[in-house]
């Protein structure tokens, strides 16, 4: 017999509430279960438990659980209605609601999620579309029954804040490199692993373990750009001499910032930088003034040095790459699920949205230097080369991942070439004009929640 059902669970009314430990079933529900009038069950939400006693209603709607308010908020549910999964467990005796997906971030500020809220606006909205869970918690509110979080209210049509059941599976949207590295936060994914609740994506990777990870497969290799720790001044002055320009991140850089450009130009060497604050002199007669002048910078951080690649350009001066979401759809399959061109403003070397770059539909993008066919031909080699990366990543990095951004570009000969990759990509990566209601992005992590959660219809 099936021992998983879809059901909307139903606030009971107040003159219907003969007690506290009683729920109202339709009498179709009855049928399916297989459960009798008056029989005792033990109704679970993540690690709460209430005991119940069932009555059966024909004049109840089909497959309808009408729950006092007693119940729901010892099982730490809303006192709202909603449609949800309830596995019976095979003595017939335990009825677990779920799946719950809990989305644990750092940034709470007035029912407000920062960069991330349109988007977990779509995770919950989908969520009540494939009847799942889906609410916000920060990592300091996580409980042993419980978690203090935010769902959304289809009633009020606004997040409330609330105690929430301990959720199936997590997925870490933590925004700050710091924070996660915290020992609060560590403490967190600890407790999180004892009590054997899986969560994804695990970290931020940092660019120097990318690079190795991905340049230690030799099919990989001609997409890489020459790459290196830099760890002193001959390391340095061996890539300057190697290379035209070159590029010096941070390893635990994001958003394009705090970034710097060198480039030999005629026995001189060119300096450019991202986001520094401060004057920096910007053009030197010897490598080891230049090298002088950035060291303070340097000993700040690590960095990794990168050979510069000449890039293909929108507008002639404007360089473009192109970000490529990937999400895990199974255990083994990746796929793309969005494709844009990220186009720098002029005067910047870096197409972040943060330091003033556009999104374009990669067919706008390219249309100046390729035709129609060339152009779905290139856009279908970037899917496949960052569907690899994307694979080698989650075979060789620590944790769980289900979504990477891939950052790729071409250069001026039309090869392509590996970027960055990224953990916690941008959620505001969609070129104009391009508004649906729920996002495939958004569709693709909670499937993969779901698929994660061990539930199963």
């Amino acid at each position: 017999m099936k021992n998983m059902f879809k059901v909307q669970i139903l606030p009971l009314d107040h003159t219907e509430a003969e007690s506290s430990t009683i729920i109202i079933i339709s009498s179709d529900l009855s049928k399916q279960t297989n459960t009798s009038h008056g029989q005792k069950i033990s109704l679970v939400a993540g690690n709460q438990v209430v005991d119940c006693i069932i009555h059966v209603s024909s004049s109840k709607e089909k497959s309808t659980i009408y729950c006092a308010d007693a119940i729901l908020e010892g099982l730490y549910l809303p006192i709202d209605s909603f449609t949800i999964f309830v596995n019976i467990h095979s003595n017939k005796r335990v009825w677990e609601l779920g799946p719950f997906v809990g989305i644990v971030t750092d940034r709470i500020h007035n029912n407000h999620f920062g960069t991330i809220h349109d988007f977990l606006e779509e995770l919950q909205a989908y969520g009540y579309e494939q009847h799942i869970l889906v609410y916000v918690f920060h990592f300091e509110s996580l409980y042993n029954d419980y978690v203090n979080g935010y769902m959304y209210s289809l009633a009020e049509k606004n997040w409330k804040e609330g105690k929430l059941p301990v959720p199936h599976v997590v997925h870490n949207r933590i925004h700050s490199r710091l924070v996660e590295r915290s020992e609060k936060a560590k403490q967190f994914f600890e407790r999180l692993k004892q009590a054997n609740i899986p969560y994804f994506n695990e970290r931020f990777l940092n660019k120097w373990h990318v690079y190795e990870v991905l340049s230690s497969q030799e099919h990989l290799l001609p997409y890489l750009p020459d790459t290196k720790l830099l760890n002193g001044r001959r390391t340095f002055e061996e890539m300057v001499n190697k290379h035209n320009f070159l590029f010096l991140k941070p390893v635990h850089g994001s958003q394009g910032k705090n970034i710097f450009k060198v480039e030999s130009k005629e026995e001189r060497f060119l300096l450019d930088y991202s986001t520094f604050s401060g004057e920096i002199e910007k053009e030197f007669p010897t490598i080891q003034l230049l090298y002088e002048a950035i060291q303070p910078r340097l000993q700040k951080q690590r960095y990794i040095i990168q050979q510069g690649i000449s890039l293909l350009a929108y507008e002639e001066d404007r360089p473009l790459d192109f970000r490529l979401l990937c999400h895990r759809h199974n255990e083994t399959e990746w796929v793309v699920t969005s494709t844009v061109a990220r186009v720098s403003s002029k005067n910047e070397f870096v197409s972040n949205l943060s330091r003033g770059g556009e999104l374009f539909k990669i067919e706008k993008a390219l249309v100046d230097h390729f035709d129609k066919k060339t152009i779905v031909q290139i856009g279908q080699l970037l899917k496949e080369i960052a569907i690899e990366a994307a694979l080698i990543i989650d075979q060789h990095a620590d944790g769980i991942y289900g979504e990477l951004g891939i950052d790729l570009a071409l250069d001026k000969d039309g090869k392509p070439w590996i970027i960055e990759i990224n953990t916690k990509p941008s959620k505001n990566q969609d070129p104009e004009g391009f508004t649906p209601k729920v996002r495939p992005s958004a569709k693709a992590i909670l499937i993969y929640c779901y698929s994660l959660s061990g539930w199963r219809l």
